[in-house]
């Protein structure tokens, strides 16, 4: 498991902006996770289906947007957008790997 400083630089993001994603990610599913998982059979079919947590979590609150839709307060453009303005186009996985990320 990374630390918030390991993924920071294999993304290009900064230690506060990984934190303030994992912190995002963590509010959006607070209010999606029981929906989200209505949709299959199971909690377990859920995991079974993404294959982790974080996998399943990255693509609920990044896809669609969801994850600025919940935190409207904050700006989270950089999630979708390198800091030369071109779309981010491993934005779910760097949310995959911040949500696994330890202190």
């Amino acid at each position: 498991m990374a630390t918030y400083a390991k993924v920071a630089e294999k993304f290009g993001i900064t230690f506060d902006q990984a934190r303030q994603l994992k912190q995002a990610m963590s509010m959006t599913w607070d209010q999606i996770a029981w929906d989200w998982i209505d949709c299959f059979e199971s909690e377990d079919d859920a995991y079974e289906a993404y294959g982790s947590e974080a996998a399943m979590v990255a693509e609920a609150t990044i896809d669609a947007d969801r994850v600025r839709q919940f935190n409207p307060g904050l700006d989270l453009e950089w999630v979708y957008k390198t800091p030369d303005g071109k779309h981010r186009d491993n934005c779910i996985e760097m949310a995959e790997a911040v949500w696994n990320c330890r202190r």
